[in-house]
């Protein structure tokens, strides 16, 4: 949302609490071809040094040990920034056009956004023209971030050596990445859930456009404390035990059929750990499905699309679907996206694909 300049050779750079996810794409006629990709796991010494200085030189340096291990030598980056970083609103405001919107966003914006505008950075999309008492207005999405933390992310992308084209929101970058891959359903309105490391993004499309996003902490790290605490091993440890033997309890198919589980049963052992946890979650995605459908746009929801790191627990969309009565399908952000045979691993590509969405939504960029 917030741009610098444009370009059309970038890279689309996600760098989560957890892994950095690197994605080039280079247009080829209709479609896209992937040029790069990587992902890079971050060091614990740096997810846990306490000074944003050192963290982001640390960051940096591990960020360009990724970009040189695989022959990445693009300059031009768009990355993002979620959670607490960002604000975004959905507005309605007199009817106007966007040139007279340009002029007065910063004054209209004062009321919807906690913080001093003189110390955000601010953007804007009209959504389009909505009828309210039977008077014209136009719906508009705000978007604001920190100045200070816009200024972090960027002095980061520059001590890699990179030239910030633009910094996104991840719920737009999932946004994007789902559009190219399949394409819009006119006059359906589904929800985009990427559960990532320290956050879910929850973020609610009709017709294509986003009309409600939320970022709630309640994710993949959650999941890997309970497992840690049911296991009494290391985080590292249970990280990877979620990644081999993770398994939601599904009610109509285990918990009904399952005896007491067995000490050396990991996979139901994980999955009653982790049961509360989930409960947390649907209970925050059906909070924002009411909130939707009661105040928003008093649309139904119709289905669930998931992504993100722990998206890929077994049996996690049969436990969703169950849950809220509702399809609930994997994305897959390399859908329609040319994979040449000689250059990638397809098999590392399926494996891993749920983490690479953001990145690919980032790297469409280049479109604009």
């Amino acid at each position: 949302m917030l741009d610098f300049f444009k370009s059309r050779k970038l890279i689309g750079l996600d760098i989560g609490s957890h892994t950095v996810k690197v994605v080039q794409l280079q247009k080829k006629g209709e479609r896209q071809r992937l040029e790069s990709l990587a992902s890079m796991q971050i060091a614990s010494e740096i997810q846990e040094e306490a000074d944003p200085a050192l963290r982001n030189e640390m960051l940096a340096e591990a960020i360009k040990s990724v970009l040189k291990e695989n022959k990445i030598t693009c300059k031009n980056v768009v990355s993002s920034i979620a959670g607490d970083s960002v604000i975004v609103r959905y507005v309605k405001l007199p009817l106007m056009s966007e040139e007279e919107l340009k002029n007065v966003i910063s004054l209209e914006a004062e009321q919807y956004i906690p913080l001093a505008i003189d110390q955000v950075v601010l953007d804007f999309f009209i959504l389009g023209e909505v009828e309210e008492e039977g008077i014209q207005k136009i719906e508009v999405l705000l978007v604001a971030a920190k100045e200070e933390i816009i200024d972090m992310h960027v002095q980061l992308l520059r001590l890699v050596g990179l030239n910030p084209i633009a910094i996104e929101v991840d719920t737009f970058a999932l946004q994007n990445s789902y559009k190219l891959n399949y394409g819009l359903n006119e006059g359906e309105t589904i929800c985009l859930i990427n559960i990532g490391a320290k956050l879910t993004t929850i973020n609610v499309l009709e017709d294509g456009v986003t009309h409600l996003t939320r970022d709630v902490a309640v994710a993949g790290n959650n999941f890997t404390r309970e497992i840690q605490r049911e296991f009494d091993i290391t985080f590292a440890d249970a990280e990877a035990l979620k990644k081999t033997d993770g398994k939601v309890l599904i009610e109509s198919e285990d918990i009904m059929q399952m005896s007491i589980p067995k000490e050396d049963d990991n996979a139901a052992r994980i999955g009653e750990a982790i049961t509360p946890v989930l409960n947390k979650l649907v209970a925050e995605i059906q909070r924002s499905f009411d909130y939707y459908e009661s105040s928003i746009r008093k649309k139904s929801i119709s289905r669930i699309v998931l992504s993100g790191g722990s998206g890929k627990l077994r049996s996690l969309d049969k436990y969703l679907a169950d849950k809220f009565d509702m399809a609930v399908e994997i994305n897959d952000p390399f859908r329609e996206i040319i994979i040449p045979d000689k250059e990638f691993d397809h098999e590392f590509i399926f494996e891993q694909a749920q983490k690479f969405n953001i990145g690919v939504g980032l790297a469409l960029r280049q479109m604009e």
